[in-house]
């Protein structure tokens, strides 16, 4: 079902429904997703925002959407915690916004400053304070173009609790006070959204758009994806998609009553920007825009002022490669189900920076293949190139940890091989097999967190240090808090113990690594096979 196409404009046409009235002008709507702090890369936000200067000469009725993730992914981000991301957004005039799962990595308080200021504010039929039983967020809003009335329904994946950081959801005793309507079958989320489209219909509204940070096949939860959610819901007339980062022109699902559905993504990074239209005779078509060079200048230099605030600390030397680091090839992670000499460099720091605390020497690093979010090309490696490898705030700490827990651990993180991963764990000071032709034998609960293990296990051969693991053992382990007591990618590291509070971020780790070298020693040219996969 699933169509890439490439600088053309592919269009897909819906019936018109019979409830629905006919608009006197075009309603157009654009859209971006997954943008994450890609203010200048492809199109741009000034290429945005020229796009909609461009529609408005078209049509008064120009309605901007957002689709979530834009406040993490680069340094601008990370640098402001996304305060720099939401003072474009709002400088441009989005209408309409979901929160995509990245919106809260820089934790709930940074969260509700988003909330405070985003104008346009946040709907979502589906994030729910668990003390009272409401809603966080209106679940839909409903837009008037002259006699025609448009609602939009937000929803944001429950993969957010684990793609997140865990603990932002839960009181101080760990019980979780938020929920996302996550269950093992996918019926609360489609519930949830059901009774928001007919909520809205019964306030009058001629067209229905979902707004969605769900995902819709590339390494997301089915039973949460816009198209297993499309086919068991009714009076939805297109659904707007993110999270899982695919370039949709236009895909078609058929409803619970055997309509048309049109779901479309527009990639990431503003690759391309999402156009879709509510026509004068009553026709729902979608595209994908990316064949302009137009910029709005107003835009450019809102980012251009922001840029001046912090590229001078972005442009500190720390060494030189001459090989790049890889995290990903193209747009494929390569680390996700692999090792790679990037993972090899970063916990080498993580194992160096133990030696500074008053703890002193860790036996074993650990960290998750989704902390690392980008390659380091041969040449000057600079503090830009550490905070794009490692953007978000994680902190490292030292813990004792069992060597039960830490067999239990690695093979939750080796459940989905050889698909990809982000709760992989790379290494430092410990090598390990994976022997993919056994099924996982790891059990989850209802938000894809770790819950048992039973079966024959796909982790073999564990040694740390050269000597084998020893279950019954404690051993000092470097990590970041998001993996270890965070919860992070569903790891529960039941147990751990923390010898050494967050010391500094993991980010200064890697930095302070780097500058021990005038040039990389050339053992991290090529990975070096502490994971070893059988396929």
């Amino acid at each position: 079902m699933k169509r890439f196409f490439a600088l053309v404009m592919l269009l897909a046409v819906m019936s018109v429904p019979s409830w629905a009235k006919v608009p006197d002008k075009d309603i157009i709507i654009l859209y971006t997703n997954d943008v994450h702090c890609g203010v200048e890369q492809n199109l741009g936000y000034a290429g945005f925002a020229f796009c909609a200067n461009e529609a408005r000469k078209q049509s008064p009725y120009v309605t901007l959407v957002d689709a979530g993730d834009w406040a993490q992914g680069e340094t601008i981000g990370t640098i402001s915690q996304g305060r720099y991301i939401l003072e474009i957004m709002n400088s441009i005039g989005y209408d309409i916004a979901v929160p995509g799962n990245h919106e809260f990595d820089y934790g709930w308080g940074q969260f509700e400053n988003f909330v405070k200021n985003l104008k346009c504010g946040f709907i979502a039929c589906n994030i729910r304070d668990l003390r009272t039983g409401k809603l966080v967020f209106k679940p839909y809003r409903i837009l008037t173009y002259g006699e025609v009335k448009v609602a939009y329904v937000g929803a944001t994946t429950p993969e957010t609790i684990v793609k997140s950081t865990p603990r932002f959801f839960t009181d101080d005793k760990g019980n979780f006070i938020y929920d996302f309507d996550e269950d093992e079958t996918g019926d609360k989320l489609i519930a949830s959204i059901q009774k928001a489209v007919n909520d809205a219909r019964a306030e009058g509204a001629d067209y229905v758009i979902v707004v969605g940070h769900l995902g819709e096949y590339d390494n997301i939860t089915e039973k949460w994806s816009s198209p297993f959610i499309a086919a068991r819901t009714k009076g939805i007339d297109a659904f707007i998609d993110g999270h899982s980062h695919e370039v949709t022109p236009e895909m078609h699902v058929t409803d619970a009553e055997s309509k048309d559905v049109i779901i479309t993504q527009s990639g990431t990074k503003l690759h391309n920007v999402g156009k879709v239209t509510i026509t004068v005779d009553g026709k729902v078509k979608s595209e994908l825009l990316n064949n302009f060079s137009g910029r709005d200048d107003g835009t450019e230099k809102i980012v251009n002022d922001i840029k001046s605030h912090f590229e001078g600390t972005l442009r500190r030397h720390l060494t030189n490669t001459s090989f790049d680091l890889k995290a990903m090839e193209g747009s494929t992670w390569l680390l996700r189900n692999d090792e790679t000499n990037m993972c090899n460099v970063i916990t080498d720091a993580l194992l160096a920076s133990a030696r500074e605390t008053k703890t002193g020497k860790a036996d074993i690093a650990l960290l998750n293949a989704g902390a690392m979010r980008t390659n380091v090309k041969a040449g000057e490696v600079t503090y830009n190139d550490a905070l794009s490898v490692l953007p978000f705030n994680n902190t490292v700490c030292i813990s004792e940890i069992s060597g039960q827990t830490l067999l239990d651990e690695l093979e939750h993180g080796a459940r989905f091989m050889p698909k990809q991963n982000g709760g992989l764990l790379h290494v430092a000071g410990m090598t390990y097999t994976i022997d993919a032709t056994i099924p996982s034998p790891v059990i989850v609960d209802e938000r894809n967190m770790l819950a048992g293990i039973s079966g024959d296990r796909r982790v073999k051969d564990v040694k740390v240090n050269g000597e084998p693991i020893d279950p019954a053992r404690k051993y000092k382990v470097v990590s970041i808090s998001y993996v270890i007591y965070d919860e992070g990618d569903g790891h529960k590291f039941e147990g751990a113990k923390m010898t050494e509070p967050d010391y500094m971020t993991y980010t200064d780790a890697f930095a302070h690594y780097l500058r021990d070298f005038k040039y990389l020693p050339e053992r991290y040219r090529d990975a070096q096979g502490r994971i070893k996969i059988v396929k």
